[in-house]
């Protein structure tokens, strides 16, 4: 029998002592899932919710003593609990759902804007969430969490990389993660990538940009779009690599040069990037696969900044920003998982709903 989220809830350490916890954690922490499940995201907000459905939620988790967590044990738990246990439990889930075969897999990080200092001087520092992204799902397929002064982006994803139970998917990442080690590691899990190449592998980038200016394509194709005043047309070019590629860039079967041009504000652009990748030139993935990768932007981040007010949230003692942010990642992937493109319209049809979100998590 499968695990249900509440077992894994049962695996974060309670912070408080034996006396004085009157609820388990993980039931307060479903708690605090099912309010956020309905569009709620302040402390104040979540106490209402408690208030509102204080009888069901007795009955329904079996509370101890018949009552349910305070304002003040909602706060406390989500300042005082470890994250990183938490972080755990959500990845631990997440790998006993069922992946789509083959999915187009992003990585990429976000800033927890609460949780920035120093601001004003190159001592900033700031907590970051990394998520792996399903592209096909919507969902985030692992994540981690790393402080901006002590860790770096690229060691975390390769991190995420060796710990994942994954194959034959395609990962894509920006000029960032154009690294050696990042793309070995894919290749040695039995998976494919394609990566940005940007300045900062100048030889690289001098390698693709040759080869795609004197050979002519494998494959193109060209597509176009129109949207929020914008008009765009990509132009992607598919070669075979150049000979003289350094061997330690594992597995390149393919360089990518994708021109994106058209009218933003009534002015005209034009940009010209390029990529490289393990997939064979002809495949028809490739094109799809190097759009769909800003879909962790639209269907993440956007998300957790506008649904979820993210970026807005008053909260900055302790761990409170990351485990917030962690269970408002649980949410999304819960609704996804169970097939709802909007977070919003499963929001409006699940909130305040109890047994219908019970559902959903058992």
């Amino acid at each position: 029998m499968s695990k249900s989220i509440i077992d894994y809830l049962k695996e974060v350490p309670d912070p408080r002592g034996a006396q004085g916890s009157r609820d388990d954690l993980w039931q307060i922490l479903l708690i605090i899932i099912m309010g956020i499940m309905s569009g709620h995201t302040t402390y104040r907000e979540l106490e209402r919710f408690v208030e509102r459905h204080r009888r069901t939620l007795i009955k329904l988790l079996a509370l101890k003593q018949g009552t349910a967590p305070s304002y003040s044990t909602l706060r406390r738990m989500m300042i005082d609990v470890d994250y990183a246990a938490l972080n755990n439990a959500f990845n631990s889930w997440m790998q006993e759902q069922p992946m789509a075969g083959g999915a187009a897999i992003a990585g990429d990080g976000k800033s927890l804007r609460n949780t920035v200092s120093n601001a004003d001087n190159n001592k900033q520092n700031f907590i970051s969430m990394v998520s792996l992204f399903s592209q096909q799902q919507g969902v985030v397929v692992a994540t981690a969490i790393m402080e901006n002064k002590k860790e770096s982006e690229i060691c975390v994803i390769q991190q995420l990389l060796s710990q994942l139970n994954l194959e034959n998917h395609v990962f894509t990442m920006d000029a960032l993660h154009c690294q050696k080690k990042t793309v070995e590691a894919i290749v040695e899990s039995n998976n494919d990538y394609i990566i940005k190449v940007k300045k900062n592998q100048p030889k690289l980038q001098e390698a693709i940009r040759v080869q795609t200016e004197k050979e002519t394509p494998i494959q193109v194709k060209v597509e176009d779009d129109s949207s929020k005043g914008r008009k765009v047309q990509r132009l992607v070019e598919v070669f075979v690599p150049p000979v003289n590629i350094d061997s330690r860039w594992k597995n390149v079967q393919s360089v990518i040069r994708v021109t994106r041009s058209g009218e933003r504000d009534g002015k005209p652009y034009s940009t010209l990037s390029y990529y490289f990748s393990s997939l064979p030139p002809k495949s028809e993935r490739i094109a799809k696969v190097i759009r769909g990768h800003w879909q962790v932007e639209n269907r993440l981040h956007w998300v957790k900044d506008v649904i979820f007010d993210e970026d807005k949230s008053p909260q900055r003692a302790g761990n409170a920003p990351i485990n917030l942010s962690i269970i408002k990642t649980w949410v999304l992937s819960v609704f996804r998982l169970h097939g709802f493109e909007s977070i919003k319209g499963a929001i409006d049809q699940f909130s305040h709903k109890i047994p219908a979100m019970w559902s959903l998590l058992i």
